[in-house]
């Protein structure tokens, strides 16, 4: 994620592409693997430190990000009728054409 999200290059190469999260979340950590997910405490894959493994990224161009973050959010993060979507949450965010004056 590092060399996706523009702060380490790659044998001379480098992109940059914007973190919905956070774009619309700034400072906080947004997990989508963590062990408030049963499947995650109770797994085979059981780990101690949440992290987050699902992203939306926004490509750059040269004036910046080529689509304007309006929200974003976490979904599945909450069982229905006792059931869990997956063994981590998921992504959503709503994105519009950014207004720039020529």
């Amino acid at each position: 994620m590092r060399f996706w999200r523009g702060r380490q290059s790659l044998h001379g190469v480098s992109v940059c592409y914007r973190d919905a999260w956070e774009c619309t979340h700034p400072g906080e950590d947004g997990h989508t693997f963590t062990r408030a997910n049963p499947l995650v405490a109770h797994g085979e894959t059981a780990w101690d430190d949440a992290r987050r493994i699902d992203y939306l990224l926004v490509r750059c161009g040269d004036h910046g990000p080529t689509l304007e973050v309006v929200a974003c959010a976490r979904i599945f993060d909450q069982p229905v009728d006792g059931v869990w979507a997956s063994d981590h949450f998921g992504v959503t965010a709503d994105l519009a054409v950014p207004s720039r004056s020529a």
